[in-house]
């Protein structure tokens, strides 16, 4: 348990230097101190306001068919970024970017973990004769 939770805590670093490096508009100020300090950030507000939010726009959520989510993971960002002083973004609109990237990359590394964890099985056809 607490080894998957710091793997996803390093994943989430992982996935914000990442963006921080793709974004001009994103900037991230220190090494792997600093981004382990703004995935910590981030996932504490995520979990507490980010949870709130969504509960209470899940009407919206629906109606957008899940479009809303991203400007609430947008607002989580840009307050992680308020909140830390070694994450500065230049705007709004980055911020949306911002937490598109970091869905987008996320995904990606924890599909690339489930299949490293469980691999595909070669299926053999079986001969029905």
């Amino acid at each position: 348990m607490l080894i998957r939770l710091l793997l996803r805590w390093f994943l989430l670093a992982t996935t914000i230097g990442l963006t921080a490096g793709l974004l001009p508009g994103v900037h991230v100020e220190g090494g792997l101190g600093s981004l382990l300090w703004i995935a910590a950030l981030f996932g504490v507000i995520n979990l507490v306001v980010g949870t709130i939010l969504k509960i209470l726009t899940l009407p919206l959520i629906v109606l957008t068919l899940g479009v809303f989510a991203i400007v609430i993971n947008a607002a989580m960002f840009a307050l992680t970024a308020h909140w830390s002083s070694a994450l500065t973004v230049d705007g709004f609109g980055w911020d949306v970017l911002a937490a598109l990237c970091i869905s987008v990359f996320s995904l990606a590394l924890e599909l690339a973990l489930w299949r490293l964890r469980r691999p595909w099985r070669q299926v053999v056809p079986v001969d029905p004769g």
